[in-house]
């Protein structure tokens, strides 16, 4: 037992020291990796095996963070690995995008290795949003958004009585049904129908925002992407591991209207509570 006790702990502590990536941070919109590196064999020198170990760590942190971007999922079970098969365009943004990625820690551990931590943005400029929607040709040049904050900028009014009610955004409410979070997530009714998704938005402003917000509470400050008015719906399940809400027949087609009314979808103005 003791045995089996001993062989458990030191596979468990051999997985913390090879397992050097750390994956996608949601709340800081961020793609981080470490590498480690170890100086080869025939550097006698220490200022030459200091700097070939740092090397090393360098090259095996942008390879940990290509294998993290590639897996990373956009929509509907679409991986950026698969995006980058389908087009040459895109592999080459990915690609660039990681070269971009900025070394935010190092440091040389006591073994003489080298440990190198890398980030690179999910959202806004260098992003890995930049080589998935890159700008298309026929996207206004005119953003809704009036800075780079959240904050959507409603519409103006078609007369007194639409000002009075108007819909900014949309809030749906996924607390208790195990909500994950994507780049691209959908909004779909029990019917199959799409309420929402990457086609309602210019890529730019997915670029910029992402095309939803994610909230932990109902709390208005939490809830500010989606504007001072908006509808809030109970979400009655997910779907698409987790990614997807489902909402009501009804709710949906209380969305649609309000959004033909306000379009409200163009500055991504949708929270989701987890």
């Amino acid at each position: 037992m003791k045995k089996v006790i001993l062989f458990s702990l030191l596979f468990s502590l051999l997985l913390s020291t090879t397992c050097f990536a750390i994956g996608v941070d949601w709340n800081s919109n961020t793609i981080s990796a470490i590498g480690i590196g170890a100086a080869p064999e025939y550097a006698i020198k220490p200022g030459q095996a200091d700097a070939l170990a740092r090397r090393a760590a360098v090259v095996d942190a942008y390879r940990n963070l290509a294998s993290i971007v590639y897996g990373v999922e956009i929509e509907n079970h679409t991986t950026v690995a698969e995006l980058a098969v389908k087009k040459d365009t895109i592999k080459t943004s990915v690609s660039g995008v990681i070269r971009n990625a900025r070394i935010v820690d190092e440091e040389q551990l006591d073994n003489g290795n080298y440990q190198i931590t890398l980030t690179m943005p999910l959202f806004g400029t260098n992003s890995l949003a930049t080589a998935v929607w890159p700008k298309e040709e026929n996207e206004t040049t005119t953003s809704p958004m009036n800075n780079d904050t959240l904050l959507p900028v409603p519409l103006p009014p078609k007369n007194e009585k639409n000002a009075v009610g108007m819909v900014t955004g949309v809030v749906i409410d996924c607390r208790g049904l195990g909500l994950e979070r994507a780049m691209a997530p959908n909004i779909v009714d029990v019917t199959g129908r799409t309420i929402y998704n990457s086609k309602d938005v210019d890529n730019s402003t997915i670029v910029k925002n992402g095309l939803a917000s994610y909230a932990k509470t109902d709390d208005p400050n939490d809830l500010a992407a989606a504007g001072s008015n908006p509808l809030i719906i109970k979400a009655m399940a997910v779907k698409d591991l987790n990614k997807n809400p489902v909402i009501s027949k009804e709710d949906g087609d209380r969305i649609v209207a309000a959004n033909k009314e306000n379009h409200f979808f163009k500055s991504c103005s949708v929270v989701f509570i987890e």
